[in-house]
């Protein structure tokens, strides 16, 4: 089947920042896991930040696939992932069907800079200034 999803994964010191766009299935999920494992700086320690503010849900087999994908980074150097979903109903949908874990370990944000500020707590500087992704969000509103 086609892959449906937009992505881009981008290592920002010990950051890896992911940027979501449309919707997902589960083709398009497991091909941005081969993408983040690709990109994910393993031997070390590092932080997940994922912006998923244009994020426009996925299937139900997408989001089964999230628990592995994240047993794959906790186990490969991953201590914590910030995930920013503005929108209360889809941030409740996208945690409770992909595995509640610990705060400590995924946090959920309504905004960048909150995600943000909370990485920075957690011992991975990152401001809203080292988000990479400007270009990649406006290029694909213009398309979407």
């Amino acid at each position: 089947m086609k892959i449906h999803g937009e992505w881009i994964i981008t290592l920002v010191r010990n950051v890896l920042v992911r940027t979501t766009f449309g919707g997902f299935n589960e083709e398009g999920t497991w091909a941005c896991f081969l993408d983040t494992k690709q990109k994910a700086p393993v031997g070390s320690t590092w932080a997940g930040l994922t912006n998923a503010s244009h994020w426009e849900m996925s299937s139900i087999d997408s989001l089964r696939a999230f628990p592995e994908m994240r047993e794959w980074a906790f186990a490969h150097g991953c201590v914590c992932l910030a995930v920013v979903v503005p929108d209360a109903l889809r941030q409740e949908i996208h945690q409770r069907r992909t595995g509640n874990l610990p705060e400590n370990l995924v946090h959920y944000f309504s905004t960048l800079e909150d995600a943000c500020s909370w990485l920075t707590a957690r011992g991975f500087a990152f401001s809203v200034a080292d988000y990479p992704h400007e270009d990649f969000i406006e290029k694909m509103q213009e398309i979407y």
